[in-house]
């Protein structure tokens, strides 16, 4: 068998290994941390509109935004809006413009999209890219539900047949098919499997997907955002969903869990498929079985060795990724430039390899020993060309130029292999370098010295890496006591292994606001804080059910309401000795703010309203 995909599941992780011609072609991972979410769909709440990106941020319940470009608005943004925000949501003044939305050009949809999209309004987003680094998942309004053979476009009124099949007699007939079978109001795209299918296939196939389509149609009627509507398949899944009995003839995998699973799958959308399904049996690992373990950990090393002696680096930096090829120990008797001609050819080959093994998307830079013939140049490039046409991702290639770079984009819908099963170094943070001890220790100290002389607060929560913290407490004169007596600030130490050795994370005592950017620029932390109230006061209104209020004092004595004052987080440590400084009454702070009146008459808490929450500690607004 030619072409295979090779499953070997530990319990907690599977990898999935995609054999061609005998060899690996791709490889897959899939664990808890890192679930395939490509295709999923929420109902959603748009966070904010950017129109200066052509963007919009949007609220899925997901721990980052999801970024919604308006080229992926979609045909339907307006329909979908109306539908989930009642027809009110789109101005009247709009609806002449949009029934002429087809004859727009995408610059002119796109400024459209900007405008009916509003902070706040409920719709029905799909994730179309993973969330990647620092990014939240990329999604689209343009929602597919993907089958076997056809992929359904609800709010769609049109067949599409994919380029692939290129014989016309079989589109004509895949399109007579479908012309009586999809109902008003969808539209299908079919897909390249679908090639010599019958036709009972085909409309179970419609079936399914229609079902699919009804059933998040019934749960958005009561679904209120953020919410998942529709799980597509797992990673496992959907890879046999789109490439077995299409381009793969054998499912070979050594858990019989999985096992069942897959058989029950595959009886489901292709059962003349099951005997092809096997059980790996063997005491071997599986991928020692098929050949290919040191391909597969070739992958997570950095450096590659190529069989004439010459190797290629792999670097990530937060823009792109660099490949630099050398010659290593090759040196043959030919000139230079036919000894660099040669490696390039190998490396350009290997790389296309490479890269598609690696899944690594996005821009990547490869640095080829220079040639001087533009001829030879132009041979690179085009062995790039040929090795790129094995990939089923989209790739763009540009020549190579005067310094031997070749620029490359490589489509990318999920993290690399290696970012998926890793996480950035607790010592470095991804950088590769570690600064000294004692420079991370000065960084500190200054801005200890900086929040002191700069506020009148006097406690902090110091975040740190635990293995720097263990340092700060050792010993009965440790370096946070000889700070906390030099400096009068009180600094409590909290382990976080999240943070790395080259940097820390400050907070007010028993506050969760940052304040470590705002200290270094010389930012007021009273407007800081005053600022987060008053978000958290428009996110979460407290119920008044829950409310328990006392009268004003207007005896004036402030006996009763001494301390109705709006406060700062708990622990925050203002100096004492603040209030009685000239320094500090000249400002206006939380706790002599007085609306027009001195501070004394503030401090006795005329005018102050006291509101007690009753699930939560007091809070004052």
């Amino acid at each position: 068998m030619k072409n295979q995909i090779i499953i070997h599941s530990s319990g907690n992780q599977n990898r999935i290994a995609l054999l061609e011609n005998g060899e690996l072609a791709q490889l897959f991972i899939e664990s808890e941390e890192n679930q395939r979410t490509v295709g999923n769909i929420y109902v959603a709440r748009v966070h904010k509109v950017m129109s200066g990106i052509r963007a919009a941020f949007i609220d899925m319940g997901t721990p980052k935004d999801a970024f919604l470009h308006f080229s992926d608005a979609g045909d339907h943004l307006d329909e979908y809006i109306s539908m989930l925000n009642g027809p009110k949501a789109i101005p009247k003044h709009m609806h002449s413009t949009l029934s002429k939305k087809e004859e727009m050009t995408n610059s002119d949809r796109q400024v459209l999209a900007g405008k009916i999209l509003k902070t706040g309004q409920k719709l029905l987003v799909q994730i179309v890219k993973e969330p990647i680094g620092s990014k939240g998942p990329r999604v689209s309004t343009d929602i597919t539900i993907a089958g076997r053979f056809l992929v359904l476009i609800p709010m769609g009124d049109y067949i599409a047949v994919s380029k692939r099949i290129s014989n016309y007699k079989e589109r004509r007939r895949l399109k007579g098919i479908l012309n009586g079978m999809v109902p008003d109001g969808f539209g299908v795209i079919v897909r390249t499997v679908a090639q010599d299918q019958e036709q009972e296939a085909i409309e179970e196939d419609l079936r399914t997907v229609l079902k699919k389509w009804e059933t998040l149609a019934e749960r958005l009627e009561d679904a209120e955002p953020p919410s998942l509507l529709y799980n597509d398949l797992d990673m496992t899944e959907s890879l046999i969903r789109d490439l077995f009995a299409k381009n793969y003839d054998r499912v070979l995998v050594d858990d019989p869990k999985m096992f069942k699973q897959i058989k029950s799958y595959v009886q489901q959308i292709a059962p003349q498929m099951m005997p092809n399904v096997e059980l790996f049996k063997g005491k071997e690992h599986i991928f020692d079985h098929v050949g290919i373990s040191e391909d597969v950990n070739s992958i997570f090393n950095p450096r590659v060795r190529m069989k004439m002696g010459g190797y290629l680096i792999f670097e990530q930096t937060e823009a792109m990724y660099v490949v630099d090829v050398n010659s290593g120990p090759y040196a043959a008797k030919q000139k230079q430039e036919d000894n660099s001609l040669k490696t390039n050819l190998e490396a350009a080959r290997e790389i296309a390899k490479q890269l598609r093994l690696r899944d690594i998307g996005g821009i990547i830079v490869v640095d080829f020993i220079d040639l001087k013939d533009e001829k030879n140049r132009k041979k690179i490039y085009d062995e790039l060309k040929k090795e790129f046409r094995k990939d089923p991702a989209k790739t763009n290639i540009i020549g190579m130029s005067d310094f031997g770079l070749v620029q490359i984009t490589r489509q990318r819908i999920r993290p690399s292999v290696i970012n998926s099963v890793s996480n950035a170094c607790p010592m470095c943070g991804g950088s590769g370098n570690v600064v000294t001890q004692d420079t991370i220790l000065t960084d500190i100290e200054s801005w200890i010295s900086k929040f002191k002389h700069s506020t009148s607060y006097r406690a902090i929560d110091l975040y740190v890496n635990p293995y720097l913290k263990s340092y700060l407490t050792k010993g009965v004169f440790s370096t946070r006591w000889k700070w906390m007596t030099k400096y009068h600030v009180r600094v409590t130490l909290i382990g976080d292994d999240k943070i790395s050795l080259n940097e820390f994370h400050v907070t007010l005592a028993g506050s969760e606001i940052d304040i470590t950017d705002a200290v270094l620029q010389g930012a007021s932390l009273d407007e800081l804080l005053e600022k987060h109230e008053l978000e958290e006061l428009k996110v979460n209104k407290p119920d008044p059910d829950q409310l328990e209020y006392t009268k004003k004092d207007r005896s004036g004595n402030g006996s009763s309401n001494r301390n109705s004052g709006p406060k700062h987080p708990r622990g925050n440590g203002r100096s004492s000795s603040s209030k009685n400084t000239t320094k500090s009454n000249d400002r206006t702070t939380p706790n002599n703010r007085s609306n027009g009146k001195d501070s004394n008459e503030s401090r006795n808490g005329n005018s102050k309203v006291t509101v007690v929450l009753k699930k939560n500690q007091p809070e004052e607004v």
